[in-house]
């Protein structure tokens, strides 16, 4: 017994001990990497083992009217459209979220919920907040090294719990402040696109209803944060439009339902 205890300390001091020094080399400069390509080749990686976990709906009537309001979005607020990935994922759970890579998923579940298009543009809108001012970026790379250094030291390349834990470090990385930010740019993103920049509140709020914790949700008491966006000032007399057609909505919304009759 006296013998394993040995054995266990001395691993667990030799561990330690190389964790200590290998925190001590500057990596980045001895491979002349910089933090950008660090950031995107972890990006990449990540990305990629992720998708390995959704289940992607492709159809026409889905990916049209949400190519359709992602690409208006962007084009209203000077945004690359190309720059920006919206996969919509065949899951029950109402959730919406971004991630590295510049990517966002939308849940089935959630478009589902929603009661109009312009909610359903609320959360895109703030998931894109995020990205355009970089929340979920800077998040992943302030650990980005000490991740990969622990892969190589353990040896655990596990693709579940390396998303669980790049999850979790983009969760944590987005603080009260952050959402805030996100809430009232992605208001202003609904105004440029002539949609009721009001309907973030109201998304808000609806998931405070559904009793929901999402990335929207989980770092603020929703309705404060609605509060505030009610609290901002947008034109007057502001004519507000809608961007689909009622088929095309209801088509997007009755997509998992018919998924499900199907099976």
């Amino acid at each position: 017994m006296k013998k394993i205890i040995k054995e266990f300390l001395v691993s667990a001091v030799l561990f330690f001990s190389v964790l200590c020094l290998t925190l001590q080399v500057d990596w980045m400069k001895m491979f002349h990497l910089t933090p950008t390509i660090v950031g995107d080749k972890l990006s990449e990686w990540v990305w990629d083992l992720t998708y390995m976990g959704l289940h992607e709906v492709k159809s026409d009537n889905v990916r049209l009217p949400v190519d359709t309001l992602v690409n208006e979005m962007c084009k209203a607020n000077g945004i690359d459209t190309a720059s920006i990935h919206v996969v919509v994922s065949r899951n029950s759970e109402v959730n919406a979220y971004a991630t590295v890579g510049r990517h966002i998923i939308v849940n089935t579940g959630l478009i589902e919920k929603m009661d109009n298009e312009a909610q359903l543009c609320a959360v895109i809108a703030h998931e894109m907040a995020h990205l355009e001012l970089g929340h979920i970026e800077s998040g992943i790379r302030q650990k980005a090294v000490f991740q990969v250094l622990l892969i190589l030291l353990t040896g655990n390349g596990n693709a579940d719990g390396l998303i669980n834990f790049t999850s979790e470090m983009i969760s944590n990385s987005i603080t009260r402040g952050k959402e805030d930010q996100a809430d009232e740019q992605g208001a202003r993103y609904l105004y440029a696109m002539h949609l009721d920049p009001m309907e973030m509140a109201n998304t808000l709020e609806s998931f405070e209803s559904y009793g929901i914790l999402s990335y929207l949700t989980d770092h603020a008491d929703s309705k404060e944060r609605a509060e505030r966006i009610r609290k901002m000032h947008f034109g007057k007399n502001t004519t507000y439009r809608s961007i689909l057609s009622p088929e095309s909505w209801e088509s997007l919304k009755g997509e998992r339902k018919g998924s499900a009759a199907n099976k």
